[in-house]
């Protein structure tokens, strides 16, 4: 019962995005020249720090200038999906050879950087109320770099500090690899990011691997209808939402034990990233 149960799920988040990538356009930003793999740790329940969650997150540098940051699981859960409506083995996929565990992200983000300009764009869902794009300039990080000196996967790095979303970063970056980007929104340190944590060590990411790609990625995004808008009117939907969602999901009750991990797992989220407000 219970796998049935999971099936019929399955089938109702990925049928309407099998629909989507039929018919919605495509656009080609870049092509992705290096691939940067980053773990992220991050404690996400503030009343257990001890829980420590880690996940893997994928940075595209692109040929021209334009980069790419999002979680793995979402990149290849779209990746995946995409060849095989191309290639027509889409319906066997689904039917059969597609592990929904395989592809579960609860970080939907799309982060892009565009070097030329500066700016970075990012695109994220509010559950039940669609998806939203913000811009940021470069500018929003003020880099101290400092003098402490370290090697990091035999890389020789340099420390610099900043204060973004409401937190103290402290950064590695190295100028042996010359590119001025990092996990998340992170850039504009004369080479790249390796690892990067803020200083109550709630969010730490670290440096996995760096690659040329052994084919074609193009950096790109679905031309999905998207709310245009503010940082800071996108964090107060955000924060509006989790607080009724947070007051609807007290009033439940199930006897159903894996929904009542769900609805726990939701409340615990009180530490984002950026901490609205400051």
């Amino acid at each position: 019962m219970k796998k049935n149960i999971m099936i019929i799920v399955a089938f109702c988040l990925i049928l309407p995005l099998k629909a989507q990538l039929f018919n919605a356009n495509v656009e080609i930003f870049d092509t992705a020249n290096l691939v940067v793999m980053y773990e992220l740790s991050l404690r996400e329940d503030t009343t257990h720090l001890n829980y420590v969650k880690n996940v893997n997150q994928i940075l595209l540098i692109g040929e021209n200038g334009i980069n790419s940051y999002q979680d793995y699981n979402h990149y290849r859960y779209y990746r995946d999906m995409r060849r095989k409506v191309k290639d027509g083995t889409i319906n066997e996929w689904l039917m059969g050879g597609l592990n929904v565990a395989d592809y579960i992200s609860n970080y939907q983000f799309e982060i892009y950087k565009n070097h030329h300009n500066k700016t970075i764009s990012t695109n994220d869902h509010i559950f039940q109320m669609g998806l939203y794009e913000y811009e940021e300039t470069f500018n929003s990080f003020n880099w101290q770099i400092t003098s402490e000196i370290d090697t990091i996967h035999n890389y020789v790095c340099q420390k610099a500090i900043c204060d973004f979303g409401g937190r103290t970063w402290e950064a590695w970056f190295t100028m042996e690899i010359p590119i001025s980007d990092g996990p998340y929104k992170f850039c504009g340190l004369p080479g790249l990011i390796l690892n990067i944590a803020d200083t109550q060590n709630h969010y730490s990411f670290k440096f996995l691997s760096i690659e040329k790609p052994s084919e074609i990625i193009n950096i790109e995004r679905t031309d999905k209808d998207r709310t245009k808008t503010t940082k800071d009117n996108f964090f107060k939907l955000q924060d509006k939402h989790s607080n009724s969602f947070s007051h609807g999901v007290r009033n439940m009750t199930s006897n159903d034990k894996a929904v009542q991990r769900a609805i726990e797992y939701e409340m615990s989220k009180n530490n984002p990233i950026e901490i609205i407000g400051n």
